[in-house]
């Protein structure tokens, strides 16, 4: 992903998510926690000002959808790329 200061672009920064989520243990559970921190370092990757990467980061985070009980990382990686192409998860 390329570093760029502008506002931030959900659709590619919920791509980007959902790419690191399946990237390894695809199989294994999601967590809140799991997604949170990765919801950071795809912020802090995209950007390079605190502010820019603040504000991608607190969109990312309002652009989740709730995890659902059994969810694996694969399959919540799949909601988050529905809800990239405008689809309601």
């Amino acid at each position: 992903m390329d570093r760029i200061d502008q506002p931030p672009n959900i659709h590619t920064l919920l791509t980007a998510l959902a790419d690191r989520l399946v990237a390894k243990y695809a199989t294994k559970a999601v967590t809140e926690r799991l997604v949170l921190a990765q919801c950071l370092v795809i912020a802090d990757t995209a950007h390079t000002s605190g502010a820019a990467a603040e504000a991608a980061e607190n969109a990312l985070i309002a652009a989740l959808p709730p995890i659902r009980p059994g969810d694996t990382r694969g399959e919540y990686a799949a909601r988050l790329r529905l809800i990239a192409t405008g689809a309601v998860a």
